[in-house]
């Protein structure tokens, strides 16, 4: 039997409560997470019923761009790491295809519901980490790199990495909760979940996630009626209001820490990712056809540097590990979907979408994000809206040809 209409929630939402749990995993050659186990359940209680829908043109661009940067592993001076990402490339896209099929289920009602109940659960309980990791260091965070439940005191600032255990991927996996709650500020669920959100995004302190946030807001506040402008600088003031009193509660001086954030920016190099960018070229330049390999490039720059880094620009990334050819298809495929969301008319229908995509692509600038579940739940999101529209748009035609 296929997943029940009338409990189709359940099922997203346990999904995308565990696609926020990827921290805790197993490690047995890969990270075995448990959106994956979950996955694997659903796949195995409903096998009878499971298909699957054919691939839109961006889906078929991004299957291209695997198999490239897949091959590029065979030519790679470090097989190891190549073989390494390969499963993972396998595991993860086998799990995107069930996703597919569970968010298929699902009413859009459901899904919606779902990221709105997530969003307050993962922002509250990384809030919560964060306050426990602050008392247990006195309030007064100094360190490199150490990590105290859900706090990371990285070069002295107290970092909020919440359920995960990075700050800047923290933003990234809270682009789609602020999104949504931006768009559809409404009601004291929604107002609640967005306060969180906004505090728990500042807390971080990731210039480059920050930024992406407060271009979405701009691009939003641009397009948004009046009464909602005014909304949107409500609760922002508001959540500003509550950071800056819970920071004299706890006395840490968070405005102090986000000018020192913006100030280091001038001194550290956009935290050394400058020249991993120089270095991640001149790897390029010496492979441009098919690139270094894929997964290479850290043990590139550790055999050089004796440091294992990664390149913290997924766009840089793809074009250097799978050279011209790979790059080629990740860019087709990124178009290929902007191209799809204008013609399904997502921005005006569910702008969140839209918005969620243009932070995304902001934050890839400075993350490595090669594979990434949550961008994965994000295209089975997409699949679940273009598909209702093209339903929709064949009712019309089907009616009109009839008549």
């Amino acid at each position: 039997m296929q997943i029940n209409k009338n409990t189709s929630m359940w099922p997203v939402f346990y999904l995308l409560l565990f696609i926020t749990l990827s921290k805790y995993h197993l490690s047995i050659g890969f990270s075995l997470k448990i959106y994956m186990i979950f996955l694997a359940i659903l796949f195995f209680t409903y096998f009878q019923d499971f298909y699957f829908r054919p691939l839109y043109h961006y889906e078929i661009l991004l299957l291209f761009f695997y198999f490239i940067y897949c091959l590029s592993g065979a030519f790679s001076q470090y097989p190891e790491a190549s073989i390494r990402v390969i499963l993972g490339v396998i595991l993860t896209l086998g799990c995107f295809f069930i996703m597919r099929y569970v968010v298929e289920q699902a009413s859009i009602r459901a899904i919606e519901t779902s990221i709105a109940n997530v969003g307050i659960i993962f922002n509250s309980i990384s809030l919560l980490l964060y306050v426990i990791g602050l008392r247990l260091t006195d309030g007064s965070p100094e360190g490199v790199e150490i990590t105290s439940f859900g706090l990371l005191l990285d070069r002295d600032y107290p970092r909020l990495i919440g359920l995960l255990d990075d700050p800047n991927i923290f933003i990234f996996y809270n682009t789609l909760f602020f999104s949504y709650y931006l768009t559809y500020l409404k009601g004291w669920k929604h107002s609640i979940g967005f306060i969180l959100c906004v505090i728990t995004s500042l807390l971080t302190f990731s210039r480059g996630g920050i930024v992406a946030l407060l271009l979405v807001v701009l691009l939003y506040a641009i397009l948004a009626s009046v009464s909602k402008k005014i909304k949107m600088m409500t609760v922002f003031l508001l959540c500003l209001v509550v950071l800056l009193a819970a920071g004299s509660f706890m006395q840490v001086d968070f405005n102090q820490i986000i000018l020192s954030r913006i100030t280091d920016f001038s001194t550290d190099g956009g935290s050394g990712r400058f020249e991993l960018w120089a270095q991640a070229i001149h790897y390029f330049m010496s492979r441009p056809l098919l690139g270094i390999g894929a997964f290479n490039f850290s043990d590139y720059y550790e055999f050089e540097y004796n440091e294992k880094l990664f390149v913290h620009n997924t766009f840089l990334e793809v074009l250097v590990e799978s050279g011209i050819i790979g790059f080629l298809l990740y860019f087709s495929f990124l178009l290929m979907l902007i191209i799809t969301f204008i013609k399904t008319k997502l921005h005006k229908e569910k702008p969140y979408m839209v918005l969620t995509l243009f932070a995304f692509l902001l934050q890839m600038v400075s993350l490595s994000l090669m594979i990434n579940e949550a961008f994965f739940f994000f295209l089975a999101l997409a699949f679940k809206y273009i598909s209702i529209y093209e339903r929709k748009e064949a009712d019309f035609y089907d009616i009109h040809h009839k008549g």
